[in-house]
């Protein structure tokens, strides 16, 4: 088989692969699909081209050619990117780039190995930029990237040794060239080991989405009550010898019920949802925010000691109550009760700190609500705060159960348990 025999027949291959991958595009519309699809399409269309040299002007199938395949690459790096949900870089167009720049240097523009040399210089690049795309990314390691990898590397190394006969021989002519071989065999091996590779991606990743769901709660996008636990044992798993400790807080919705009675059940959704943002923000990498379930929340923190996990719940607590949450026309006041459990990470039972916590925030509960309590192996107690400027709609009086020098009482002994 001469090579412009193996390029027609790719380019049937290519454009019959995009057709699919524009279906798959058009009932899921993942712009992973059609940027792939256009990549195959694209180079499908100009290798088609090139093989066509003689019968077409000269201009269309080495210029046109040349960059439709070269950006064909690019777009299939475009892809990988969008399957790993990361913005398309700019830099995918530079093997094309690299091509229309040397087309600008007459002694390349005007000799054929030249050309050929400057073609698959650019394709070693935009081969390069996937092998990069597979091995350097956010998630876990994957055999798979890793074997998709050593496929592509496969068409580098063809390339590499392209540039190398075609820099000693000097074809003068695409049909003349004997390098044929080594472009269309590599090509076949590695298209065949994409499709594979790139199939077994997919997979992982739609498996990786279906354990996000399970783990997440669908109304407000963090963690349930499944996630929760699985990172509470992962965080145990990891942090055991270090010395530090685990704090369980558990965040309760003041009046949520009358929420959802006054204004509906969409602004109560609307409550949870913003809530849920605050607690998921407060945790800056030391730990986990999820929702328990109805108005519930919880954090799973690593933390030095108890007057640390104090300040945390109340930094979440006092953020929801200077800022009332906006529900279309109207601006809802809402507080929030916490309830504080600690143990060793090293000692750390999740039963007991579920436990403890529910009992810390009872007692922050019927201590007038909008407050803080912690556990402790002596007695539970209310965290002092000094936001209370006015009582909110859901709320007791905040000074109603407990006095000012009853909780710088508690601050103190809280610090004194701490050391």
């Amino acid at each position: 088989m001469d090579i412009l025999t193996g390029l027609l027949i790719w380019a049937a291959e290519a454009v019959t692969l995009a057709v699919l991958l524009f279906s798959r595009w058009y009932y899921e519309r993942e712009p992973l699909y059609l940027s792939w699809g256009s990549g195959f399409a694209v180079h499908g269309i100009g290798a088609a081209l090139v093989a066509m040299r003689g019968d077409i002007p000269d201009f269309v199938s080495i210029e046109i050619a040349n960059t439709m395949v070269l950006a064909g690459i690019g777009l299939w790096a475009a892809g990988l990117m969008q399957l790993d949900r990361r913005p398309v870089e700019p830099y995918v167009g530079i093997p094309a780039l690299i091509w229309i720049a040397g087309m600008f240097l007459d002694p390349v523009r005007g000799d054929f190995a030249s050309r050929a040399i400057l073609h698959h210089v650019a394709a070693m690049v935009g081969h390069a930029m996937i092998i990069g795309i597979l091995l350097y990314h956010r998630g876990p390691p994957s055999i798979t990237r890793r074997v998709f990898a050593s496929v592509i590397g496969i068409q580098f190394f063809s390339c590499a040794l392209i540039v190398l006969m075609v820099f000693i021989g000097r074809p003068d002519a695409l049909v003349a060239a004997s390098h044929s071989p080594w472009l269309y065999l590599p090509t076949a091996f590695v298209f065949v080991g994409s499709i594979v590779c790139g199939a077994r991606l997919l997979t992982e990743r739609s498996e990786l989405s279906l354990k996000e769901l399970a783990r997440t709660d669908p109304l407000t996008g963090v963690l349930n009550r499944r996630g929760l636990l699985e990172e509470f044992y992962r965080s145990k798993g990891v942090d055991a010898l270090d010395g530090s400790m685990i704090a369980f807080i558990q965040f309760d919705l003041d009046g949520f019920k009358q929420i959802n009675d006054v204004y509906g059940h969409q602004a109560g959704d609307d409550v949870l949802s913003a809530f849920a943002r605050i607690g998921a923000a407060a945790q800056r990498g030391r730990g986990s925010f999820g929702r328990m379930g109805g108005e519930e929340f919880a954090s799973i923190i690593r933390v030095s000691d108890m007057v640390e996990a104090a300040s945390i719940a109340e930094a979440i607590r006092s953020t929801l109550r200077r800022h009332p949450i906006s529900v279309g026309e109207h601006r809802i006041a809402v507080t929030v009760s916490a309830g504080i459990s600690l143990c060793s990470t090293k000692d750390a039972d999740i039963d007991a700190l579920l436990t403890a916590a529910d009992k810390a925030l009872y007692v922050s509960k019927t201590s007038g609500r909008d407050r803080t309590a912690v556990h402790t192996d002596q007695e539970i107690m209310i965290v002092p705060s000094t936001d209370f400027a006015s009582p909110t709609p859901f709320a007791a009086d905040p000074f109603e159960d407990i006095s000012v020098s009853q909780q710088v009482a508690s601050l103190k002994r809280i610090v004194v348990l701490s050391q």
